[in-house]
């Protein structure tokens, strides 16, 4: 069984050591790599050396290469004079620099990028057996790389052959001659498992996207037209659940809050750093992108400075609507003050008007409304 290692500190400095607490390299160097292809790529004071799995050193310290990269399949990227190549755990180059770019080898294959950022392979003895043609190749896996475009996606086999063409938006890992596709027709995605040289076996695992996706692109619109109303009243400062509902201070990321502040924006003026007026009134709106995790970014936004406006819009509710919902950590806090709902419910709170006629029964008070508003 392979052993674990994990990196640690002493100070500033770092060293290796195993899941059982055993040091393998002292914490003495600036940075080490994770371990990779058999060694450890050990950086110091601008020079690079490779260690053993025992803390033994290989290749020692030097600074002949402006880069080095990890070991794998027995090849090591390294870069000079802006251009790369590989050397061996040896030391000896192998593959002279000339790549504008070059990824580390998998499936006895690397990926390189020339100058004009076509990308074609290479294998370990440095013949280009697939030409510079690609936008996007990534490495192979179990025979196959993905190629494309960013938006669409294929694969090619070890000759350069493709055998799934470039069609899908996303394209996942290749297990058993089987991989996930994606596939966009119209404003829906489709996803199904594709036979390499058969055909797709779709599913409806994507639905709930979809359904997600209309709810939003609807909620959009709704609340472009919402914010164009408002300032054709005045502006959208006027209302205090309108201003509640934007500001948010926390390490959750509150859809229907991004959006509509997104599209509010676009009719502030820059005031500085990341901070916005608003043109009618002169309320003032910090914007900060929080960086919680990888896959979790909030906008916090807060308002800074209040303006001279006349308050048009009703209170603030105990609970809260909310349509396209929230993302993150720790949601079941959020359930005492914010409800599930849809997006006609977010957009009718958002732009309610206070109730002059309070102290009349609810009935008489909703009968007076439909007389109002037939009138």
């Amino acid at each position: 069984m392979d052993r674990e290692y994990f990196q640690f500190y002493d100070g500033d400095k770092m060293g290796i050591k195993t899941i059982e607490d055993e040091v393998i390299i002292p914490a003495v160097y600036d940075f080490i790599e994770p371990f990779s292809g058999g060694l450890f790529n050990v950086t110091q004071a601008g020079t690079h050396a490779y260690f053993d799995s025992n803390g033994k050193i290989v290749l020692p310290f030097q600074n002949k290469y402006e880069s080095y990269g990890n070991f794998t399949e027995g090849l090591a990227r390294v870069r000079i004079n802006e251009k790369w190549g590989y050397i061996d755990k040896t030391g000896q180059e192998i593959i002279k620099p000339q790549f504008h770019f070059a990824e580390e080898f998998s499936n006895d294959i690397a990926i390189v990028r020339n100058s004009e950022d076509k990308h074609g392979a290479l294998d370990k003895t440095g013949k280009l057996i697939i030409d510079y043609q690609f936008r996007i190749l990534l490495k192979f896996e179990n025979g196959y790389a993905k190629f494309g475009d960013y938006k669409t996606y294929g694969l090619i086999d070890k000759s350069g052959k493709i055998v799934v063409p470039q069609e899908y938006t996303h394209i996942g890992l290749i297990e058993n001659n089987k991989v996930k596709v994606q596939i966009k027709e119209g404003e829906k995605y489709k996803e199904g498992i594709l036979t390499i040289g058969g055909s797709v076996e779709w599913n409806n695992n994507l639905d709930k996207v979809n359904e997600f996706n209309l709810k939003r692109k609807q909620f959009i619109s709704m609340s472009e037209q919402l914010i164009q109303t408002m300032y054709s009243e005045g502006c959208p400062c006027e209302y205090q659940r309108f201003r509640n509902y934007i500001q948010w201070d926390k390490p959750v990321s509150f859809l229907d809050q991004q959006e509509i502040f997104y599209i509010f924006s676009k009719h502030l003026e820059k005031d500085g750093d990341n901070s916005f007026k608003c043109k009618s009134c002169g309320t003032t709106y910090l914007q900060n992108w929080e960086e919680y995790s990888i896959a979790l970014q909030v906008i916090n936004v807060k308002i800074t400075k209040t303006g001279n406006f006349t308050e048009k819009g009703a209170k603030v509710q105990s609970v809260i609507p909310v349509t396209l919902g929230f993302h993150g950590y720790n949601l079941d806090k959020l359930k005492k003050t914010y409800k599930q709902t849809d997006n006609e419910t977010v957009i009718n709170y958002l732009k309610e008007k206070p109730d002059t006629n309070s102290s009349l029964p609810k009935a008489w008070r909703s009968w007076l409304q439909k007389l109002f508003d037939n009138s």
